[in-house]
């Protein structure tokens, strides 16, 4: 079941070399070169062993078309965003997988502007791609390679910008990072020291595979929890592979869970942000920061292309998910932990306070997150027969199934990113929690 391709509105991932290779790499290039028919694309990729394998076969591909490439090597996908909505490009393309395990890669797609391809793209390069009528150049008319470096110092100066530097700068804060091996790991030292932070990092060796599962969370966040004591640290910071995901380690040496990061930006951002945009399966304390903030939170489908693209049709400033990812459009409409981090130093900085006690504002809740294994075949037939079950109660189908009661809400939903369902409970008693765990996994039989 792992072995097949996942095809989502803004790209293929799969595992390395059973459902992605050259060559299908090289085809959905193709492709997406197809589809801009001209321009230049701007390429970048991360550490992954496969990633510059696959992304030769890209460039290849997009060359072949008549289009021309500009190689920025490896950088997070959130710098290539940075880079394509200042800066003239047909589209862009991103070797990277984010939070998936080895030895899992992706594809991933760009618009003009540095968004993800939205619902009505994705599907107009999927079928050039099933369809295999691909734009061919003649010899004299192949496209080139430009090889470019990422300007970092326009990127920090533009983060830098975003908050008071004199106060962050002022503040001294220490910080223990773990970037997971990834492809931010180079770029820390160059950060730290725009906002004057005293840097202690781990797991920060691209060359070696990643140390836990790449996603930013309590669960893998014991290293960093024990080295914020070790040093007396301000804070901890965990980062997917890619650099687009957050979370957080307080200084007391406690893992803050992921979902928490939308809610502490919201409030960070009190006074500078009137509308903001998140998904259904995120924490329901992102209503209850934005409402503290005086700012309006909308919901929509998970995935960053929704969110980003709800952001700009609403007109919102700030957008994010539960899984510790945050965009603000007066920067880039990439998700960027990085961004997100400078935010909630920023806000440190000013209210004086240790993100202990910032976070001991937030309302306390109980939550779950699950993932159960269904056979892509059962997938939609799990669904309907759970949307029969629950439909008479509150629900919400903009993305799978959410169901609200008196004192929790669950949604259930199949992942575009893996073959899996994604279970989130939140709720105000744990044995609350535990009774509709249980409840979902006798209905799904699991």
């Amino acid at each position: 079941m792992t072995d097949r391709l996942r095809i989502t509105v803004s790209g293929i991932r799969g595992k390395v070399p059973e459902a992605l290779d050259v060559d299908v790499a090289s085809r959905f290039a193709s492709a997406f070169a197809s589809y801009l028919e001209e321009g230049r694309i701007a390429l970048c990729r991360d550490f992954r062993f496969s990633s510059e394998m696959l992304s030769r076969a890209a460039a290849s591909a997009v060359l072949a078309a008549g289009v021309d490439c500009i190689d920025f090597g490896q950088i997070p996908i959130s710098f290539l965003q940075f880079h394509l909505a200042r800066n003239g490009c047909a589209g862009g393309l991103a070797v990277s997988a984010g939070h998936n395990p080895l030895p899992w890669n992706a594809l991933i797609l760009l618009g003009d502007a540095g968004y993800y391809l939205e619902a009505t793209e994705g599907p107009e390069v999927f079928n050039i791609y099933e369809a295999g009528n691909f734009q061919k150049a003649g010899w004299q008319d192949l496209g080139a390679v430009e090889q470019r470096t990422f300007p970092l110092e326009f990127y920090l100066e533009a983060l830098a910008g975003l908050i008071d530097l004199p106060r962050l700068k002022g503040a001294g804060f220490k910080l223990v990072a773990d970037p997971c091996n990834g492809v931010v790991s180079p770029y820390l030292a160059a950060y730290c020291d725009t906002f004057s932070l005293d840097l202690v990092s781990i797991n920060d060796d691209p060359a070696k595979p990643f140390p836990h599962p790449p996603e930013p969370s309590p669960e893998n966040a014991s290293q960093t929890e024990a080295v914020v004591k070790a040093s007396a640290a301000d804070l901890g910071f965990l980062l997917n592979s890619d650099g687009s995901r957050l979370s957080l380690v307080d200084e007391k040496g406690s893992a803050l869970s992921e979902e928490l990061t939308l809610p502490l930006c919201l409030l960070a951002l009190k006074g500078k942000v009137k509308k903001a945009v998140s998904t259904v399966a995120t924490t329901s304390l992102a209503d209850w920061a934005a409402e503290q903030a005086g700012i309006r939170l909308l919901r929509t489908r998970v995935g960053q292309s929704a969110v980003t693209h709800t952001m700009a049709a609403e007109e919102a400033e700030l957008g994010g998910e539960g899984s510790g990812s945050l965009a603000f459009l007066p920067f880039s409409p990439g998700y960027d932990g990085l961004m997100a981090l400078t935010l909630v130093l920023d806000w440190m900085a000013a209210e004086e306070k240790p993100l202990s006690e910032l976070n001991s504002a937030l309302p306390t809740l109980v939550r779950k997150k699950l993932r159960i294994d269904v056979p892509a075949d059962r997938t939609y037939k799990v669904m309907d027969r759970l949307e029969a079950v629950f439909s008479g109660e509150e629900t919400d189908f903009t993305d799978g199934i959410r169901v609200k009661r008196p004192d929790a809400w669950f949604i259930i939903r199949p992942s575009t990113t893996e073959f899996i369902l994604r279970i989130m409970i939140e709720g105000t008693k744990e044995s609350v929690v535990e009774s509709i765990e249980d409840e979902i996994r006798e209905r799904i039989g699991a």
